[in-house]
């Protein structure tokens, strides 16, 4: 069956690039064409398939949480408070999907809901046969094991788990491998290429090339985290509409079944089992409570107070949040180069110059305004470059 695949270029989801493929027979190898965001209703138009939608990958935070054994079903409902405390934003106006389930420890991909609100209000404004909402990194196809590559919009895709990965320039990617061996083990990289495409500088690393026009698509039958999940699955009017009238008629059935039962005996079954959960709930989050906590307390509010407190006190910044900050804020400005890379003793640094001193200045304080603490050194300040090394501060794991 036909697809229509949709990638937007940044997170303002206007100026994209697109390709038809066969989920039954096409490979990895895709016609990609740009077009600008006042093209969409001709490009729907004169291709009426199923939508496959694409989020830049720098506007996905990928991560996964350990999960105790048997978790029930509100723990998976409230994930999201597993992941807040590596959040530097509220996560009420954060978007969490959950990957495979099944796995412990489980995948999670987090994006901003303002674009999850613009992918759907496309959707919908353009009558697209939308069938799902998929990181960037996932149109890298995953070999099973080691470190995967292929060329993503203006940047590498760097695959490293089934659910793992980040993008990057070409300037950066042998600084990046040197920095992913601290967590992975490899030796060799599979990149996946056309035949006129030019093989990337990895640096010391082997690179096994496969040609991707001999490849399976990786979001046709590879592991992937749909976005589209929970507030965002897809629902029409006629289903909302059959939703509403379920419930009247299972709450009319319920009345029917317990009407010859003893009102009062119901509801102390009702009570007891609210209470259960309760008590559940209260137990899974004792130990990050303070000591006094009562059952019968608030607990969102304890734990955002609580989260408050820590990333005030230390913060969790690692190599790959420190980068994803860093990716994000660079995205807006392209001028800026990159030379070096290095990490050292949670401490990331880049050796950045532009022709533009403002770029630069802004790119600081675009970096800063996500909660990071950065600072610059060594500027070298001339008429026609200036230079100079951007120092990102992360805290000790704890």
């Amino acid at each position: 069956m036909l697809r229509l695949l949709i990638q937007f270029v940044d997170e303002e989801l206007t100026d994209f690039r697109w390709a038809t493929f066969d989920e039954t027979t096409h490979s990895d190898a895709l016609g990609w064409q740009l077009a600008d965001a006042h093209e969409l209703p001709a490009v729907a138009a004169q291709n009426p398939h199923p939508v496959v939608i694409i989020i830049p990958q720098q506007c996905v935070y990928l991560t996964q949480v350990e999960l105790p054994k048997n978790a029930g079903r509100q723990v998976l409902s409230a994930i999201e408070y597993q992941v807040e405390d590596q959040l530097a934003q509220d996560i009420e106006s954060q978007h969490f999907a959950p990957g495979d389930t099944s796995e412990n420890p489980i995948a999670i991909a987090v994006v901003a809901r303002p674009i999850m609100e613009r992918c759907m209000t496309l959707t919908r404004s353009h009558d697209l046969r939308l069938t799902q909402i998929i990181p960037e990194l996932f149109l890298c196809p995953w070999p099973g094991d080691g470190v995967a590559l292929t060329e993503g919009y203006d940047g590498f895709l760097l695959r490293y788990g089934r659910y793992r990965g980040l993008k990057c320039n070409a300037q950066a990617l042998p600084a990046m491998l040197e920095l992913l061996k601290r967590d992975v083990e490899f030796d060799t990289i599979t990149f996946y290429g056309g035949e006129a495409e030019a093989t990337p500088d990895v640096g010391q690393y082997s690179l096994q090339r496969h040609e991707i026009g001999a490849t399976r698509l990786g979001i046709v039958d590879g592991p992937l985290i749909d976005l589209q999940q929970r507030d965002y699955q897809l629902s029409s009017a006629w289903r909302g509409l059959a939703k509403s009238w379920k419930w009247v008629a299972l709450l009319l059935t319920a009345l029917l079944l317990i009407g010859g039962y003893n009102k009062a005996v119901a509801l102390q079954e009702l009570e007891a089992e609210l209470a259960a959960i309760k008590q559940q709930q209260y137990d899974l989050l004792k130990p990050y409570l303070p000591a006094d906590t009562s059952p019968d307390a608030n607990f969102k509010k304890l734990l955002i107070e609580r989260l408050k407190q820590s990333q005030a006190s230390q913060q969790e910044q690692g190599f790959l949040k420190l980068l994803l900050d860093f990716t994000r804020a660079r995205s807006s400005f392209p001028n800026v180069q990159i030379s070096r890379i290095g990490y050292q003793g949670n401490i990331l640094s880049f050796e950045i110059s532009s022709s533009q001193l403002n770029d630069i200045e802004e790119l600081l304080e675009t970096i800063k305004k996500q909660g990071v603490n950065a600072n610059l050194e060594s500027l070298n300040i001339k008429p026609d470059q200036s230079s100079g090394r951007l120092v990102l501060q992360g805290a000790d794991n704890v």
